[in-house]
C-alpha cells in the first residue's frame, strides 16, 4: 500500500498543518451537524497540501455520506442537472447528510459548457446539502461566479519542519531507518507538498537513501517527463508502477505520452511490439472503466502502463526530449469544431433519438451532403429551420451549412 494512501486521516486532527484552515473547516462540519445552513466554503490552495483529504476526513468524523465530483463524473449542463439537483434537494441514504464535494472546480471549469454554471448556481440556491469546493487558485476568473457565493478558506504550503517531523514519525512506524539530511531534502524537493513528500520518501523506503539522486525537484510542468523516465528508463516494473500510482498526470494523457515515444525510446522491433502490447492492455482497461464507471479497472490501466518498463531488454535510445502527443495537439487544433459538433448532437438527439457519437459521426456528414446538393431557395428555408425550430446558433448553422 502507498504511503500516502496507508496514513491518510480519518479525522481532522490528524492533518498537519494549516491549523486556522482545519478550524474553518471544522466549524463548517459543526454547523452543519448542528442543522445550521452554513454558506459553502471554498478550500483554495497549491496542490498536496490537504484540501480534499481535509473535506474527506470532516464527513468520516462527522458520519456525513460524500459525492465527490470529478472531471470523470460530468462534462455539460444535462449532466449536472441530473446527477446534482436530484442529491442536492434530497437527504441522504437513511436521512444521513451529504457532503457534495466539487474538487479542483478551477481546473473543472474548463469542462463547462454554457449551462453548468446556472445549474451549479441553481444548487447552491435550492440545496439542503452541505456543499464544499477546492481551487488551486481563489482569484480565477473561471470560478468568478463562485466568489460572493462561497466562504473562502485557505490552506498554505507546509513548512518544512512540519514535514520533516511528519516523515519521521511515518519512519518509525514502519521501522525503516532514514537519515536526517534525506528528510531534509525530500522536504525540500516536496515543496509543501505532502503527498509529493511521501511519494518520495517512498521511494527510499523502496531503494535505499542513495535514490535520492534520482529524485527530481517538484515542478508540475515536469512531472510528466518524471514518470516517462520511470517507465522508459528504469527497467524497473515496481517503480514505474509506483510512479504511474504516485503522479498528478491523468491516466487518459499518460497513456497518449507514452505512445508518441515508444518508437523515439526502443529501437528493437520486438521491444517496440511488446512496449505497445502492454499499452493496450492499459488503455483497454481505460477505456471500460469509464464506460462502465468502475474506476476499480484502473488498477489495471496502471499495471500496464508500468509494463512498459520491462519491455526494452536494455534496448533503450537516450535520446530527447520527449515528443508532445501527436493526437492530443490535433484535438487541441480541433477542439472549437467538436465542440460545436457536440452542440449541435446535443440539440438534435431528441429528435434522432440516438446518441451523440452517432449523431456527430453518420448524420452531421449525411445532413452536409444533402445541403450541398438544394437549390438556394431551399437552403433558406431549412436555415431558417435549423435557426427557428431546432435552436441553432450561426456558427452551428455554418457548420452545417457553409455559406449560407
Amino acid at each position: 500500500m502507498l504511503l500516502y494512501e496507508k496514513y491518510t486521516p480519518h479525522s481532522l486532527k490528524e492533518l498537519i498543518g494549516n491549523r486556522l484552515g482545519i478550524a474553518r473547516v471544522g466549524k463548517f462540519g459543526t454547523e452543519v451537524s448542528s442543522g445550521k445552513k452554513p454558506k459553502p466554503i471554498l478550500i483554495y490552495g497549491p496542490s498536496g497540501t490537504g484540501k480534499t483529504v481535509a473535506l474527506r476526513a470532516l464527513a468520516e468524523q462527522n458520519g456525513f455520506e460524500t459525492l465527490e465530483l470529478t472531471s470523470s463524473d460530468y462534462r455539460d449542463a444535462e449532466t449536472l442537472k441530473k446527477r446534482l439537483l436530484p442529491a442536492a434537494s434530497s437527504r441522504g441514504l437513511f436521512a444521513k447528510t451529504t457532503l457534495i464535494i466539487f474538487d479542483e472546480i478551477d481546473e473543472l471549469s474548463g469542462r463547462f459548457d454554457k449551462g453548468a454554471e446556472s445549474v451549479i448556481t441553481q444548487m447552491l440556491k435550492e440545496t439542503k446539502q452541505p456543499i464544499a469546493f477546492t481551487a488551486m487558485d481563489f482569484w480565477d476568473r473561471r470560478i468568478s461566479f463562485l466568489r460572493t457565493r462561497v466562504d473562502r478558506v485557505e490552506f498554505k504550503k507546509l513548512e518544512s519542519k512540519e514535514l520533516i517531523a511528519y516523515m519521521r514519525s511515518i519512519c518509525e512506524a514502519e521501522k525503516q531507518q532514514v537519515e536526517e539530511g534525506v528528510l531534509r531534502e525530500i522536504a525540500y524537493r516536496g515543496d509543501g507538498d505532502v503527498r509529493a513528500s511521501l511519494n518520495d520518501l517512498q521511494m527510499v523506503f523502496m531503494g535505499g537513501n542513495d535514490i535520492l539522486d534520482n529524485l527530481v525537484v517538484r515542478n508540475r510542468k515536469l512531472e510528466i517527463f518524471r514518470v516517462l523516465d520511470r517507465i522508459f528508463m528504469t527497467n524497473s516494473f515496481s517503480m514505474a508502477k509506483t510512479a504511474v500510482e504516485t503522479s498528478d498526470v491523468d491516466l487518459d494523457m499518460l497513456i497518449n505520452w507514452v505512445d508518441e515515444n515508444i518508437p523515439n525510446r526502443y529501437w528493437i522491433k520486438e521491444s517496440v511490439n511488446k512496449a505497445y502490447e502492454h499499452l493496450s492492455f492499459a488503455s483497454r482497461f481505460f477505456e471500460m472503466a469509464e464506460r462502465v464507471r468502475y474506476y476499480g479497472y484502473m488498477k489495471y490501466t496502471n499495471v500496464g502502463i508500468a509494463g512498459v518498463s520491462i519491455s526494452s531488454g536494455g534496448n533503450t535510445k537516450y535520446v530527447s526530449p520527449y515528443a508532445f502527443p501527436s493526437r492530443v495537439k490535433y484535438l487541441s487544433t480541433t477542439k472549437e469544431a467538436r465542440g460545436v459538433q457536440n452542440r449541435i448532437a446535443y440539440k438534435f438527439s431528441p429528435y434522432l433519438h440516438t446518441n451523440k457519437h452517432e449523431i456527430i459521426g453518420l448524420y452531421l456528414p449525411l445532413f452536409q451532403k444533402l445541403f450541398e446538393k438544394v437549390s438556394a431557395e431551399r437552403r433558406g428555408e431549412i436555415v431558417d429551420s435549423l435557426e427557428n425550430d431546432f435552436k441553432l446558433e450561426k456558427d452551428e448553422i455554418e457548420f452545417l451549412a457553409p455559406n449560407s
